[in-house]
């Protein structure tokens, strides 16, 4: 489970610093103001589209883990039932 946090962390660094690289090279580049803020305003749209793409990922993912976890302890509460009557039974 912790390595699934690592991998989530370390793309979630990756893509930080990959904004942050590609927002200096828009800066930097030679080009005027105008083309400057038109390039700067395109990559900001889709970062946001990209983060709220993540975003709904991320949701999806959680939502199929709280799944799983509520039918582990389900059937986990069941088997616990049965092994508890059984030993009652022989008792």
């Amino acid at each position: 489970m912790a390595r699934d946090n690592d991998g989530l962390g370390g793309a979630l660094l990756f893509v930080t610093g990959a904004a942050i690289g590609a927002a200096l090279g828009v800066l930097f580049a030679p080009r005027s103001g105008g083309e400057t803020r038109e390039k700067l305003a395109d990559w900001l749209k889709e970062r946001r589209e990209q983060g709220a793409d993540l975003l709904h990922t991320v949701k999806d993912e959680s939502l199929l883990k709280k799944e799983a976890i509520v039918a582990a302890a389900k059937a986990a509460k069941q088997a616990y039932g049965e092994i508890n009557s059984k030993h009652h039974e022989h008792a």
